[in-house]
């Protein structure tokens, strides 16, 4: 499947606030309407205008919606799925393969001041109302947000083609180019690896110590730079990872509380109640009894 589309629209119950993270494939994100703060690489963005934002593979980003009113769509694209069967073909050699390298990016924005703009939103509108009229649609962990998937081989190639169709629009309004290596490459690495890291070894006894020194930095400097970039301490997002991970188990499976809690990385069930209410709001029995399970 070459990509999957995510639509959010905000109300009073929930605002988008996608946390922290990374991937491996471009995604396209158009803002319609609404307040958000967005943070790419360590560089936050107001965006109060409609707007198209390409988030490069790899680039870290933060999303939060800061009004009720927002809509927004984006699509996660598989730039392997788009590649043509012959090597050698030219569009793999000059744009795709460069692309899933790393050695040109998209532009970061398009603005509705920028040649192409509208171009680009009739393409992507199109890939929009196919998903609707035709797709699947499921909930996420979001109330705001809704998946969108489709099945159809027919509609799979048409978004194969308006993605390409995007893609070439972009390539032709010089909307791509090299990559530069700056100075929060450095800082951008470090979070990286220390997110990677907890993420590989939350069932383990972690200390920040660990941490700071994977990444180079001193204790104290990588505890305050930490707590900047994702808006926790470094000892809340193991936590709150730990809780994360806990949850799904509980939902997911039978596998009693006490176990889970070992399973989690915490050693103490006591503990392991407190910040799990702390997090959710709510006790580990309670959570599971939403999804029709006991103990």
């Amino acid at each position: 499947m070459a990509a999957l589309l995510y639509e959010s629209i905000n109300s009073q119950e929930e605002k988008l606030d996608v946390g922290l993270d990374w991937h491996d494939e471009p995604e396209i994100i158009y803002f319609k309407n609404g307040h958000y703060k967005l943070m790419l690489n360590l560089k936050e963005y107001d965006i109060t205008d409609e707007c198209f934002c390409i988030v490069n593979s790899g680039v870290i980003r933060k999303l939060e919606s800061l009004d009720e009113k927002g809509v927004e769509y984006s699509i996660r694209v598989k730039l392997e799925d788009l590649c043509f069967k012959n090597d050698s073909d030219p569009v793999n050699e000059a744009l795709i393969y460069p692309l899933l390298k790393g050695s040109i990016r998209f532009n970061e924005f398009i603005t509705v001041s920028d040649f192409g703009f509208l171009q680009v939103l009739r393409s992507f509108n199109d890939m929009v109302r196919r998903y609707r009229e035709f797709g699947k649609k499921s909930n996420t962990n979001s109330v705001s947000v809704r998946k969108y998937e489709l099945d159809s081989v027919a509609d799979q190639l048409m978004i194969k083609a308006d993605l390409l169709h995007v893609i070439a629009l972009i390539y032709s309004f010089g909307m791509i180019e090299d990559k530069e290596i700056t100075d929060t490459e450095k800082q951008v690495k470090a979070i990286k690896d220390s997110i990677i890291f907890i993420r590989e070894h939350y069932k383990e006894k972690l200390y920040i110590r660990n941490l700071s020194e994977l990444t180079g930095l001193n204790e104290q400097y990588f505890i305050r730079f930490f707590g900047s970039v994702t808006g926790v301490s470094p000892l809340d997002y193991i936590n709150r990872y730990r809780v994360e991970q806990a949850a799904r188990l509980l939902k997911d499976t039978d596998t009693h509380v006490y176990e889970i809690a070992e399973e989690c990385g915490f050693h103490n069930i006591g503990n392991f109640i407190k910040i799990f209410r702390s997090v959710t709001g709510e006790t580990p029995h309670k959570f599971r009894k939403r999804f029709g399970k006991e103990d």
